[in-house]
């Protein structure tokens, strides 16, 4: 009969222990604490991704950037070139005509600069 009671004794302490893990699993309190963890989880994670994502958007606009600055440097010296091309043809073209018509040319030159000296 010992055996008989140390068996009962076993068993309800197993029981206790069962009933204890059952209202434990029922626990909503402890639910709740659960569910606060995973959230405060993900919303770690989607803050490391939302980081990820400013960084990889970061890196495209300075490269999107860097081509627009290297395309506006490129068409700025392409500008510079034709204007350069433009005042050098001209300059010859002036020498030509001054070369052609000296006096003419001297002439002019003085009635340009008396009208300046006088509107100056």
């Amino acid at each position: 009969m010992a055996r008989a009671a140390s068996s009962t004794a076993r068993t309800t302490s197993e029981t206790e222990k069962l009933s204890d893990q059952i209202k434990d699993a029922r626990d909503p309190a402890k639910d709740l604490d659960a569910e606060i963890a995973a959230l405060r989880e993900d919303v770690a994670a989607i803050t490391a991704t939302l980081g990820d994502i400013v960084k990889y958007r970061t890196n495209e606009a300075k490269s999107e950037a860097r081509r627009i600055r290297r395309r506006v440097e490129k068409q700025g010296e392409e500008a510079i070139e034709t204007v350069q091309d433009s005042f050098e043809s001209a300059e010859s073209e002036l020498k030509s005509i001054i070369r052609e018509k000296p006096i003419s040319s001297v002439l002019v030159a003085a009635g340009i600069g008396y009208v300046l000296s006088k509107i100056l």
